[in-house]
């Protein structure tokens, strides 16, 4: 630990400080390091002399990569106002050494060039700040810097992964995944180098659903915040992009002060749904109901806007373009002309409803939930009418369309790997034939061609449909890969056929460790990367690996499981903080296991769990309401095996304790109401009551040993 207290006597400007400076001797002593905003300074993004990344943290905690060495550096500030605002800054200079710079004062520092917090070639990143003392009232600030040698498990310990390459998926975790993060209330897919975050990606929370570092998680619900205060006009439309200048804004449409914009390319009106799907998401990372509140009547406006555009009443909503002939993209595909009706925009749209009725529930307004879940059902099913009754499925090709025109053209008609995905990964299309004809067809192009990933789309555009510079194929988003999808395509793949997602991710891995995903996307023809700006949603596939395959559901009650796995993942420990608690997760093919504070469930099926000091709960599945509650004296464990809890009038499950005899007070819920209930130990009744109007019934069970007791619990079928 380290004090310095410095004494300013009288007035003038700081240009710059190091309060303290800290300098390292090369560019590759360390990897990079993880950021108390929750992302990251990555080394080899200090390319050039003098360029510099400005934060506002005081925490950084170096690693490397090959050394295994870490250091983590706290720097805290005092004023006579308080606790400071610490920012920092990262710089190359001339002579390889590098320069981690940290700055306290008594308000945020202000970018020097425009909203920029990455620069080339000097270090001016923050403006100079005014010292307000007089030689009668001198300013005293205080620092306190920490510094602690870690090793690199000590910094970042994921478990232990069977069957993939693990020294690949930490790195990525700590460098892809986090490279997104801007600054504290910017984060997002493209990252700091870019100067770039975007509102219109559904999977902006999921990266907290693979990199659980706390403060990553609590970023990100501040950047949702930021969204809200700034980002969401009136009519409820969401501006669907953030930069450093207006270099990429519509006309009259960027913001100074915030950096928030229209897109040049058109009205990203996937924004819309990308907004209350992260909501949503990020809601079951944190579990914060009152936080989730704030968040309720902008999430309400953002779908009510697309609600009111179905000018046709079909059920599908439609986007501002009207027809490819405006030359306006309206998502995430930014220079294909996507118009009127959009598959893409509307399977957004879907699962964004979904999700927000059941929170509507959860907060207490069944009839908003009522009301969305019937729009979103509404949606369903003209989106999955054939394309010959104005919906989006081609009976001939067996795949969906990407958009459908007021002339009732259909547009897009080239099997759009984003869409398609979608539709199923969402749970519009659950039809056998049409998922397996879809995902077949894209396999086989795909291995048809030895691509090392999905591409955006498998055949050509008409060339009518995008913008000038990519008519040939393939050609940016006429055929080249981009990562992001990658998530969608997992889930699609994963209940039906887990090994070709497997046989994805692996050679995702592959490549990060050949050029670490350091580009925007990947040519179709060579496989090489290409563009500038480098996204870190780039690193999807991995939240496909931890959501899709390894099953990892966080929901803001529960750690659920549905795994998919493959042989060779057989033996995989994985170590899951959430809330607060860190969870060890056990897969096996056929049987996974939750543990945590001594206690662990068991079970062949999917299943979640709650534990904490006093009590473990079960539920039946990813979503499913609770269904058991084991309530045990202080420092007392023990460990059950899930046999069948699903239905109303059975439950089935095998009991041990951990080290003495535990007594455990038993609450089972969501059984037939009003009738007789008997629990069964080894065969033999031990206990009947009667369920109550709620659908609960109680039992005192004594003298759980260290030996495995078979438990039944029987409702009779009479009131």
């Amino acid at each position: 630990d380290w004090k310095i207290t410095r004494t300013y006597h009288g007035s003038g400007e700081l240009q710059d400080t190091c309060f303290p400076g800290i300098d390292f001797t090369s560019n590759a002593t360390w990897t990079g390091g993880i950021l108390g905003t929750g992302g990251v300074i990555w080394m080899k993004y200090l390319d050039n002399a003098s360029a510099t990344y400005g934060v506002h943290t005081g925490d950084v905690t170096f690693w490397n990569k090959d050394t295994r060495d870490g250091l983590r550096v706290g720097v805290s500030g005092e004023t006579p106002l308080g606790l400071s605002q610490v920012a920092s800054r990262f710089s190359r200079q001339s002579t390889d050494l590098v320069s981690a710079v940290f700055w306290p004062s008594d308000r945020p520092a202000d970018p020097a060039h425009g909203l920029a917090r990455f620069v080339e070639g000097h270090q001016d990143i923050w403006k100079p700040t005014r010292i307000g003392a007089a030689a009668d009232h001198p300013l005293i600030i205080t620092t306190t810097v920490s510094l602690a040698a870690q090793t690199y498990d000590q910094v970042s310990n994921i478990g232990t992964l069977k069957g993939v390459d693990q020294g690949a998926v930490r790195e990525l975790l700590n460098t892809v995944v986090r490279y997104g993060i801007v600054d504290k209330g910017l984060a997002g897919s493209n990252g700091w180098k870019s100067n770039f975050t975007v509102t219109h990606e559904p999977w902006l929370a999921e990266f907290g659903l693979i990199q659980t570092d706390p403060a990553l998680i609590a970023n990100f619900a501040l950047s949702l915040d930021e969204i809200r205060r700034h980002a969401i006009k009136p009519d409820g439309r969401v501006l669907s992009r953030w930069h450093d200048d207006a270099g990429d804004a519509m006309p009259g449409t960027y913001d100074p002060k915030t950096g928030y914009y229209e897109a040049q390319w058109g009205y990203m009106l996937d924004s819309q749904p990308g907004y209350v799907i992260c909501v949503a998401e990020q809601f079951d990372l944190t579990g914060d109901l009152a936080w989730l509140r704030t968040h309720r009547d902008s999430c309400r406006a953002a779908l009510d806007y697309m609600l009111r555009r179905d000018s046709d009443g079909d059920g599908l909503l439609e986007v501002i373009p009207k027809t490819h002939t405006e030359e306006k993209a309206s998502d995430w595909i930014d220079v294909v002309w996507a118009s009127h009706e959009n598959a893409l925009v509307n399977a957004e749209m879907y699962e964004a409803m979904m999700l927000w009725a059941s929170l509507e529930d959860l907060m207490g307004d069944a009839g908003q939930g009522a009301r969305f879940r019937g729009a979103a059902g509404r949606l369903r099913v003209a989106f999955n009418k054939p394309i010959g009754d104005g919906g989006f499925w081609n009976p001939d090709r067996k795949w969906y369309v990407y958009w459908r025109e007021p002339d009732n053209s259909v547009h897009g008609d080239n099997l759009v790997t984003p869409v398609n995905f979608a539709a199923i990964a969402y749970g519009l299309c659950d039809d056998p034939e049409r998922c397996r004809a879809i995902l077949s067809q894209i396999e086989t192009a795909t291995a048809g061609e030895g691509l090392f990933h999905w591409p955006l789309c498998v055949f050509p555009f008409n060339p009518e449909d995008v913008h000038a510079r990519q008519k040939v194929f393939p050609s940016y988003e006429n055929g080249d890969i981009f990562l992001g999808w990658a998530e969608l395509a997992v889930r699609a793949y994963a209940p039906r056929d887990p090994a070709t997602a497997m046989k994805y991710i692996h050679k995702l891995l592959e490549r990060y460790q050949r050029d670490g995903l350091s580009f925007q996307r990947f040519l179709r023809r060579s496989q090489e990367g290409s563009g500038d700006d480098i996204l870190a949603n780039n690193a999807m596939a991995i939240v496909g690996l931890y959501r899709d395959i390894y099953g990892v559901r966080p929901r803001h009650d529960r750690l659920a499981l549905d795994p998919h796995l493959t042989p060779e993942l057989d033996g995989t420990h994985l170590r899951y903080p959430l809330r607060g608690r860190e969870y060890i997760v056990d897969l096996a093919v056929g049987r996974s296991t939750i543990s945590a504070l001594g206690d662990s469930v068991t079970s062949g099926v999917a299943f979640g769990v709650d534990i904490d000091e006093r009590r473990t709960t079960i539920f039946p599945s990813v979503d499913g309401a609770r269904v058991l509650t084991f309530e045990r004296g202080s420092g007392e464990h023990f460990m059950i095996e899930v046999d069948s809890i699903a239905g109303s009038t059975r439950r089935e499950w095998r009991m041990r304790a951990v080290g003495a005899s535990t007594a455990v007070q038993l609450t089972a819920q969501g059984l037939l109401p009003g009738r007789s209930c008997t629990l069964m130990r080894d065969g033999k009744d031990v206990a009947t009551v009667r369920t109550a109007d709620s659908g609960t019934a109680e039992f005192r069970i004594e003298g759980v040993t260290a030996t495995v007791v078979r438990f039944e619990l029987v409702v009779s079928g009479e009131r």
